[in-house]
């Protein structure tokens, strides 16, 4: 295509209208010439910088974000420490053993023990059944034994002295005065409860033989809520 012939033919084009009609066709091409203009070049630049004025108000928030959690990081250390000795006290009032029955155990040994520090025989101990209180075991044995007053109430401040253990059941009947110089004998039956924190389970699909992953710092259980304690 020749442009310069192209060219002649719409000058020729053009001078053949009336100066009234050429103004209306300059306006005409200005109108075009303008809108594809704006279309082509003043738009897209406008989009360009309008997305990178987002992009860049998107980073300065990263940044205040991770500005933030830099300043926090001496907080976090000082929580996960408290955890850590949350965890800690949690472990040491806990019964040992990491099953119901271990437990169980543990708790007739431990009242057994207590009970004969302050001269008083257990007659009879019954295993109650395992209670559920997530993340715990919740273990109890039911006592029977005799003995005066003061030596039941130093039992049972004994019972409760160093570990997360609950008497949420008793009772006591008199078996009759004795001498006026001699402490009275009473019979008691009390629950004592106490709690453990059983193994984890191994994952479905794996080797019940491996090891299980130990709990992380901020799994640390609160202590359970005493109920009925004495």
């Amino acid at each position: 295509m020749n442009f310069r012939n192209l060219w002649t033919v719409v000058e020729r084009w053009y001078a053949g209208h009336s100066p009234r009609d050429r103004r209306i066709v300059l306006g005409l091409v200005s109108a075009i010439g303008l809108s594809l203009l704006w279309v082509g070049v003043v738009d897209p630049i406008r989009d360009y910088r309008r997305h990178v004025a987002e992009e860049t108000e998107e980073g300065v928030e990263q940044l205040e974000r991770a500005a933030r959690f830099l300043g926090a990081a001496d907080s976090l250390r000082a929580e996960r420490d408290q955890l850590r000795k949350r965890l800690e006290q949690v472990k040491s009032r806990l019964l040992p053993g990491d099953s119901g029955t271990l437990g169980a155990a543990a708790l007739q040994e431990r009242a057994n023990a207590v009970a004969a520090d302050h001269g008083i025989s257990v007659q009879s101990t019954q295993v109650m059944r395992e209670e559920t209180v997530e993340p715990f075991r919740k273990v109890s044995v039911r006592l029977t034994l005799p003995g005066d007053i003061k030596s039941f109430a130093n039992f049972v401040a004994g019972l409760e002295y160093d570990k997360q253990l609950l008497v949420p059941f008793v009772e006591v009947s008199r078996r009759g005065a004795t001498g006026s110089n001699s402490p009275r004998t009473i019979s008691s039956t009390l629950e004592v409860s106490g709690y453990v924190h059983p193994a984890p389970q191994p994952a479905a699909g794996t080797d019940s033989g491996e090891p299980a992953p130990a709990p992380t710092e901020g799994d640390a259980p609160a202590a359970p809520a005493a109920e009925g304690s004495t």
